[in-house]
């Protein structure tokens, strides 16, 4: 059979909804202050490892600019080994150049001398050549006439 709702096991229920609803509210006050609590924590936490990482990272990055720049100056100081060593073949390889030219140059003075000698030699055997050449004209006309 079934019970009929009388107004005595209404006002229970409602008692009895009300206690529930004063439970809920309760429970969820203290949940709320809890999570309030636990994200308190997790936001401090948070903040000491971010600075433990900006810590850490600025640390790293110090280290990582200091051994860049002791690499940078031992490339920089390797290149100018280098340049100063290309430098110096390349002036030895040009002084041996210089020294072939100049050999060159000496030997063509040498045989411009020696066929300025040769024209002049010639010049002068033409000059006496024609001397003789006009005296012996000289010398035929005189005794023809």
């Amino acid at each position: 059979m079934r019970e009929s709702w009388t107004d005595d096991r209404m006002d229970d229920l409602n008692g009895k909804v009300d206690a529930l609803r004063l439970e809920t509210r309760t429970e969820f006050k203290a949940i709320r202050g809890e999570m309030k609590e636990e994200f308190a924590a997790v936001r401090s936490e948070m903040k000491e490892e971010f600075a433990a990482v900006r810590s850490e990272m600025k640390t790293e990055f110090g280290a990582v600019r200091s051994e860049m720049k002791e690499e940078f100056a031992a490339v920089r100081k390797e290149m100018k080994e280098e340049f100063t060593a290309i430098r110096r073949e390349m002036k030895e390889g040009f002084d041996k150049v210089d020294e072939r030219f100049e050999r060159m140059f000496y030997k063509l003075d040498e045989r411009f001398q020696a066929m300025d000698e040769r024209l002049l030699a010639t010049h002068r055997m033409m000059f006496g050549f024609c001397g003789l050449m006009f005296s012996a004209l000289i010398g035929f006309i005189a005794t023809q006439i």
